[in-house]
Parts: structure tokens; sequence; C-alpha cells
């Protein structure tokens, strides 16, 4: 069995997005890019252009001594929160994590790369992502 990795929009509107991902390791760790493609997603704003996601709720259960990643694409990848264990952070009391649009290479797109991945086992995970739709003129 090879790896494998699951993306699923389980809420999109015109400002909200919540995203599922799931990923079971079998072979080795993974470097998904994007994980989260904005071609995905709806542009429900008729005079505005969708360039990105701000990260409000990040809820995860990993495997033990697995880790995920997750960052915004850039040249520089732009490192959104390291995950391990299982755990919640809500970012909306700091107004969210917010991606530096600014960065060469900079596209919208969240990446997600493993690491610790033991030869020999299968480990997986599951990450649920509360987004807001980001728009510029």
């Amino acid at each position: 069995m090879a790896n494998a990795l699951d993306f699923q929009i389980t809420e999109e509107g015109t400002r909200n997005a919540v995203i599922k991902m799931t990923g079971i390791l079998t072979d080795s760790n993974i470097s998904e890019t994007p994980a989260i493609a904005m071609s995905s997603f709806l542009n429900n704003d008729q005079l505005l252009k969708l360039v990105g996601f701000r990260v409000d709720l990040i809820e995860w259960s990993i495997s033990n001594g697995l880790e995920v990643n997750l960052a915004w694409h850039s040249s520089s990848p732009q490192q959104i929160y390291p995950l391990a264990g299982r755990g919640r952070i809500c970012s909306t009391n700091y107004g969210g994590f917010i991606p530096d649009r600014t960065k060469g290479g900079y596209n919208g797109d969240i990446d997600l790369t493993t690491a610790g991945f033991t030869p020999g086992t299968v480990q997986n995970f599951t990450i649920v992502l509360e987004l807001i739709k980001i728009y510029t003129q």
C-alpha cells in the first residue's frame, strides 16, 4: 500500500472554508505541494480576487513520532504552524495566522510536509482547518 493523502472541503462560503486532510503513511515522509490549492475554491466575490487564506483554527491528531508542517507556498515557504501529537489552536484572538503575500513565489496555496516517519510502520494524521478567504482589488 502506498502513502495516501486525502483532502476534503467540508464547508465553503463567500468568506469561510473548512478543510479536512487525512494522511496514511506506509512508505516514507510526504511532501505535498500544494496540499490545499487555491484553484479548488470558488472566488465568491465578483468585484474582488481571491488571493489566499487566513487560518483561524487548526485541530489535529497525528501518530506518535510523526510531525506535520503546514506552510504557505512561496520561494521561502512561510510556516503556518508545526503540528505533532493531538491538539487544537484557535488564533482568532490574535487576528488569525496571515500569510505574507509580498514574499516571492507566494500563490495562496498551502503545502504540507511530514517528518519522523518510521520505516516498517503505518502512521497517520487528521487535520481540520477553519479558513477565512482573503480577497483583494
